[in-house]
C-alpha cells in the first residue's frame, strides 16, 4: 500500500466553498488504484471515502488511479493516514 497527502489551495467551486481549501490523503494499492480517501477542510469537516462508502452529497471515492507523483504530494505514513481515519 502506498500512502500521501496533497494540500489543495483553492475553495470547492460549490455550496460548500466556505469550507476552505483543503488536504487530500490516500490510500493505494500496487496498482495506483485508490482505496480509501480522506479530505480535510480548513473549517475542520472531514469526509471519508472507501468501497463502503463510494460517494455522497459531497463527493467520493477517485474511480482513476494516482500517484504520489500525478498529485505533488507528500508521503505520509500508513499510522498518520489510518489516525486521521478512525
Amino acid at each position: 500500500m502506498n500512502y500521501f497527502s496533497q494540500f489543495w489551495d483553492e475553495n470547492r467551486d460549490d455550496e460548500y466553498a466556505s469550507w476552505g481549501t483543503s488536504t487530500w490523503y490516500f490510500e493505494t494499492n500496487d496498482t495506483d488504484e485508490v482505496l480509501k480517501q480522506i479530505t480535510v477542510y480548513k473549517n475542520g469537516k472531514i469526509v471519508k471515502y472507501s468501497d463502503d462508502k463510494l460517494e455522497d452529497e459531497f463527493g467520493g471515492l477517485c474511480d482513476q488511479t494516482l500517484t504520489i507523483d500525478d498529485c505533488d504530494g507528500l508521503e505520509i505514513t500508513k499510522e498518520e493516514f489510518y489516525k486521521l481515519w478512525s
